[in-house]
């Protein structure tokens, strides 16, 4: 059943407005400039009129994503990126992680989150729209970078870090990534698109002891052949990282990367070449 969307006068003024400037999302602020002549309290009760009638749905307060008129807003769920992205607002903001990895088109198995990195500590880390759970991982102005405009459609693009630094930042942190399994077998799909060189810069740029050692032992056990491996082996120390970190503290010690091998190296070849 089609839903009656009815439009008023100047519900049709503050959607135009946006329109015109393709925006799908926006706040309070925003919905001010676009009825200059009403009163704020005037605006904030058409927003909620119009979130009642199914044309606006609000992601949180002060936040709202205009529903495409076509679709029942009972159901409607905006694209996750684009609310990723609304979220954020000002923000500096990345999509990361497994979410990178499935915009890449690296992963198997869906994502069943939204991973957002940001450049200041957002509160609540963890915020749910429709039971869909938005997690926004904080990084410092040493980890933040290597992030670009992509595409997620026809017509979108989002910030999405780039091949390069969403291997870094999953060997990071595995656990945000479904474990080394899955970071191995993204490696593996993608050993033709990655510019070592680069990777090789975020590295040194990064500074993690733990990215260095999970990434030699990683390309090595895939026998890719790179000269960044003799310079990850200059970069590394002595002390030991677990290879991943969702698994274990056990397994064995592999002295050439300071790596303790809580995986089987046959699950992981297993699980990249069947």
């Amino acid at each position: 059943m089609m839903e009656n969307k009815y439009i008023s006068t100047q519900s049709n003024e503050l959607l135009a407005w946006f329109r015109e400037r393709d925006m799908d999302c926006f706040d309070y602020k925003e919905a001010f400039k676009a009825l200059p002549y009403s009163k704020e309290s005037a605006v904030r009760e058409l927003l909620s009129d119009m979130t009642r009638r199914g044309l606006l749905m609000r992601l949180k307060e002060g936040k709202y994503f205009i529903i495409p008129y076509e679709q029942v807003s009972g159901s409607f769920m905006p694209d996750w990126h684009l609310a990723a992205e609304c979220l954020v607002g000002v923000n500096n903001y990345y999509i990361g992680y497994y979410s990178a990895l499935e915009i890449l088109d690296l992963i198997t198995q869906p994502s069943l989150k939204e991973q957002v990195v940001v450049s200041k500590q957002m509160r609540p880390s963890i915020f749910y729209i429709r039971n869909v759970p938005f997690q926004f991982i904080y990084h410092n102005e040493n980890h933040f970078f290597g992030y670009r405009k992509t595409w997620i459609d026809s017509y979108n693009k989002v910030n999405c870090s780039d091949l390069e630094k969403t291997i870094i930042d999953c060997l990071f942190n595995p656990g945000y990534a479904g474990g080394i399994v899955e970071i191995a077998r993204a490696i593996h799909v993608s050993i033709n698109q990655i510019n070592f060189t680069r990777l090789l810069e975020y590295v040194i740029r990064f500074k993690s002891q733990a990215v260095i050692k999970r990434m030699g032992f990683l390309l090595e056990l895939l026998q890719i052949k790179n000269d960044i491996i003799i310079e990850l082996q200059k970069l590394k120390t002595t002390s030991y990282v677990l290879l991943d970190t969702e698994l274990p503290k056990t397994g064995k010690m592999i002295s050439r990367w300071s790596i303790q091998q809580n995986l089987e190296t046959e699950t992981i070849k297993s699980a990249i070449y069947t």
